[in-house]
This record gives structure tokens, sequence and C-alpha cells, in this order.
């Protein structure tokens, strides 16, 4: 998967198959890592949902810098 190819297409056209292929490629450690922090599996599934819409929506802001890959990019420098 070339991730800044996918967030290129989603930024240019709102690519549906490119968002879906991204989601589905982090959606099993987000989902992981957000089950750790809370109490319930339902929670944790309505956080990954909440999550991954905040991403996406917010994806036109995504800069990428440094060769930081999608996962490893620092709050800060993901989204401006």
């Amino acid at each position: 998967m070339n991730e800044l190819r996918l967030i290129k297409r989603i930024r240019r056209s709102g690519d549906r198959a490119s968002a879906d292929q991204l989601v589905r490629h982090y959606y099993d450690d987000i989902y992981r890592f957000v089950r750790r922090q809370v109490s319930s599996d339902d929670l944790a599934l309505d956080l990954t949902q909440d999550i991954f819409i905040s991403i996406l929506r917010s994806i036109g802001r995504y800069e990428g810098r440094g060769g930081a890959s999608f996962r490893t990019s620092p709050p800060d420098a993901a989204c401006r």
C-alpha cells in the first residue's frame, strides 16, 4: 500500500476506494489501541469510528513531512 498515493487521491477527488483502503489498513491497530484504553468493546468501536471520521475530514491538511508515514507522523505535523 502506498499511503501517500491514497492520501493524494482522497484529497484530490474524495476517492472512496482509497479512503476505504486506508481505513482498512489501520483499523485493527487503532481499534486495539483504543480498546486497551476504555472499558468496553462497544465504546472502543464507537471511538475508533469517530477517529477515522475525524481523520478523513481533516486529511486535506495532512502534510506528511520529513518522510514520516501517516501512522507515525506526530499530531502537530500530520494535521495543521
